[in-house]
């Protein structure tokens, strides 16, 4: 058994937030495109830069996410190009209605950018948690829905969606500075996965957030005598069917881990494209009340972290052994 190790990069200064890394890429576009309109609720992180170059580009609509989405529908009826951000957790339970009926359902070029989301708000609670987002997004009606494992990678996403008005697009973003992955996690074409790590006894197929932890499991199941791949899955909906199943042949046990609920999301979509495939296990969270604690620990609360992919792979293995 062979394997190619990739391992993250491990950077001395602070790793970016992929609102700092943004920033400058929308203020950009919005020079650039007279057509684009940048849109927030009482949060401008994303739009400083924009800002500061024409403040008219920019509408704030308080702390009122239904009508930030009901005036980004209005503006691209009207022939604009909307980039309308806000606080995930926010932004999709209370405009969603204003999601479905104002953006989706006429399939306006509207782009949504909620920041926070999954378990990034840490110890701010349930209340700022939005492990629901990709679940109730990618139950929209022609909703395009995109979970970045780093800064480069949201990068890589929104400059494609900037370029594509074919419709609506929700792109989940973390609230706080994340692990710096392998330059693979953001080249090529996000809506394609990544192998980031390649290896023969499984494959760890993780979005977002979990990327990272499922490169530390890669690596410490070195030690346990397994070789594991690595792929990072951006694009959630529409699903990459075809290239899951390309990655995951040849290769007994596939193991899956997102920090977001399990329906519509990244495990069960990956079972339902192995189908009679190999083995599938679905490391997702679940509705337990969270304690107070960190975004790492909240991770390992909900069985999503390094550990954890880890516990589940070596379950696994262990499982069959004694069978056999």
């Amino acid at each position: 058994m062979t394997t190619t190790s990739i391992p993250p990069v491990r950077a001395s200064a602070a790793p970016p937030s992929m609102r700092a890394a943004l920033a400058p890429v929308l203020a950009d576009a919005v020079a650039a495109d007279p057509g684009l309109i940048a849109l927030g609720a009482d949060g401008r992180a994303l739009f400083t830069q924009v800002l500061e170059r024409d403040p008219h580009r920019y509408v704030d609509t308080g702390i009122a996410e239904a009508n930030l989405v009901g005036v980004a529908a209005g503006l691209a009826r009207g022939g604009l190009r909307p980039v309308a951000a806000a606080m995930a957790p926010f932004l999709v339970r209370r405009a969603y209605e204003q999601i479905r009926l104002d953006v989706c359902v006429p399939g306006l070029p509207v782009l949504l950018l909620g920041v926070g989301g999954g378990l990034g708000y840490g110890p701010l609670g349930p209340t700022h948690h939005a492990t629901d987002d990709i679940t109730l997004m990618s139950a929209m009606p022609g909703m395009r829905v995109y979970c970045p494992a780093d800064p480069a990678d949201a990068v890589s996403v929104v400059r494609m969606l900037l370029a594509d008005a074919s419709g609506p697009a929700y792109v989940r973003l973390s609230a706080r500075p994340d692990p710096v992955l392998p330059a693979a996690a953001s080249e090529g074409d996000p809506r394609a996965p990544r192998l980031l790590r390649d290896g023969d006894d499984v494959l760890l197929v993780a979005t977002g957030r979990c990327v990272s932890e499922a490169l530390d499991a890669a690596e410490a199941l070195e030690a346990d005598g397994v070789t594991a791949a690595v792929a990072s899955v951006t694009t959630l909906h529409p699903f990459p069917t075809e290239e899951i199943r390309e990655l995951a042949c040849g290769r007994p046990l596939v193991v899956t881990a997102a920090e977001s609920l399990a329906p519509g999301g990244l495990g069960p979509s990956t079972a339902q494209a192995l189908g009679r495939g190999p083995a599938v296990i679905t490391l997702h969270t679940d509705h337990r009340y969270p304690p107070v604690a960190a975004h790492q620990d909240l991770l390992r609360f909900y069985g999503v972290d390094g550990h954890s992919i880890r516990s589940a792979v070596l379950s696994h293995r262990n499982r069959n052994t004694r069978e056999t």
